[in-house]
């Protein structure tokens, strides 16, 4: 169903942001999924696509042709990288509600868009809402049923407090939330300014300070994990060099932002003890240059260094299982 381009009629019920780079083996069935929603409401997709040298803008431009009242395509030049790329769609979104679905992954129920607004308008108090996914690989196989991984949430509220916690609310593909971007309260172009590649984090920041989130279990989404030497995709891109760095810096960003844009103090709970160990562990697993020179780092910002020196002992234990754990992913051993 077409949005109305009047501007002196009624705007769009709901705006569907799809960011894609590299995607023309999975966004056909990325935008299937969008436009198989059973719905009564208007609905948009915005595509923005940034400068995908594969033919992924012959597939959005095919479905240009085929839903011109729905399909709206952004096709880009030059590249911006993905958090440029999905702030300036949602400045084109006119709808009420925004949706999120990156061009690789795919919603697995028809109601998805219709419960989640409708919990929306009958809890007006709430902002946003997200459901439970699974975890696929870049072949469809079903990697985990449901995500039960770091970071997940509890069914129910979601607080700032959960956020500080390194707690966030599910994938963007689960999230729908109101438009805040047609009138907005606070600059939100720190977006694409804290990380070029990382945007659920930063926008699930500011939502959580402007109201309510509602996470529901219905399982309703797919996040494909692609992790291939030389994908284009964020898992395969960030490949072995460690991360932590950038990490501890994007979250200094974000507590800046909230002082300085939100008059709000905000202190993320201290991990600096575990980001050395697991910056510890990475160099074990992947020994380079960049991941020890990483590591010293980030032992020099750890102030004390002998609770530093007992957490470390005590994880000693548990290297055993990790070599385990990680043989077994390796080589994909399944308990049968």
């Amino acid at each position: 169903m077409k949005c109305n381009d009047d501007p002196n009629l009624s705007g769009c019920y709901l705006s569907v942001v799809v960011i894609t780079y590299n995607h023309e083996k999975y966004l056909r069935k990325c935008l299937d999924s969008i436009l198989m929603q059973e719905v009564n409401f208007d609905f948009e997709i915005i595509i923005g696509d940034d400068c995908s040298p594969d033919s992924t803008a012959d597939i959005i431009n095919d479905y240009h042709e085929r839903y011109p009242d729905i399909v709206r395509p952004t096709l880009r030049s030059h590249n911006v990288g993905a958090t440029r790329n999905q702030y300036d769609c949602f400045l084109q979104a006119k709808g009420k509600y925004i949706a999120i679905l990156d061009g690789d992954d795919f919603w697995t129920d028809e109601d998805k868009l219709r419960l989640q607004t409708e919990f929306l308008e009958d809890n007006p108090n709430y902002i946003a809402c997200t459901h439970r996914y699974n975890v696929i690989d870049q072949d469809d196989n079903i990697i985990q049923a449901i995500y039960n991984g770091p970071g997940r949430p509890e069914s129910g509220d979601y607080t700032l407090n959960d956020f500080l916690n390194y707690v966030y609310y599910g994938h963007p593909a689960t999230l729908v939330f109101k438009n805040i971007f047609l009138a907005p309260k606070y600059d939100y172009s720190i977006i694409p300014d804290a990380d070029r590649f990382v945007c659920d984090i930063t926008l699930g920041l500011i939502l959580a300070r402007l109201g309510n989130i509602y996470v529901l279990d219905h399982n309703m989404a797919s996040y494909r994990m692609v992790s291939v030497k030389g994908g284009s995709s964020y898992v395969s891109s960030i490949g072995k060099q460690s991360q932590i760095l950038k990490r501890i810096h994007f979250l200094t960003k974000l507590e800046s932002y909230c002082k300085n844009e939100m008059n709000l103090d905000i202190k993320h709970a201290d991990r600096s003890l575990y980001y050395v160990w697991w910056s510890i562990l990475f160099m074990l697993r992947y020994p380079s240059r960049h991941n020890w020179s990483s590591l010293k780092q980030v032992y020099s910002l750890t102030d004390d260094k002998t609770r530093l020196a007992g957490y470390i002992i005590k994880q000693l234990p548990e290297i055993p299982l990790i070599l385990i754990k990680h043989i077994k992913k390796k080589f994909r051993i399944v308990r049968r």
